[in-house]
C-alpha cells in the first residue's frame, strides 16, 4: 500500500531492498501497470494534479525506462531517453 505527493519541479528519490515494489510503483505512476500482470490487482486512484491517469496525458510528462535496457551508444542523452519512452 502506498501513498504520497510529488511536487513539480523537484528531485524525488525512491530507495528500497531488492524486491519491495519501487519498480511497479514507478509503472503504476506512468501508466505502465496493468492489472492482473505477474498476479497483481492494481486498487485505488493515480491522480495527476487532480486529474485521474486516464483523463491525463502521462506520456506528456512522465516515462517509465526499463531497469535492463539497450542503449545505442551513438545517441545523445536526450534522444536515449525519447527513444526508450516511445518504446
Amino acid at each position: 500500500q502506498a501513498s504520497g505527493v510529488l511536487k513539480p519541479g523537484r528531485l524525488t528519490l525512491l530507495l528500497g531492498p531488492p524486491s519491495s515494489g519501487k519498480s511497479t510503483l514507478l509503472k503504476a505512476l506512468a501508466g505502465a501497470l496493468k492489472d492482473g500482470s505477474n498476479g497483481l490487482h492494481v486498487q485505488g486512484n493515480v491522480t495527476y494534479n487532480r486529474e485521474a491517469l486516464g483523463r491525463f496525458q502521462v506520456r506528456r510528462t512522465a516515462a517509465y525506462v526499463e531497469q535492463v535496457d539497450n542503449h545505442m551508444a551513438e545517441l545523445t542523452v536526450r534522444e536515449t531517453l525519447d527513444f526508450a519512452a516511445r518504446c
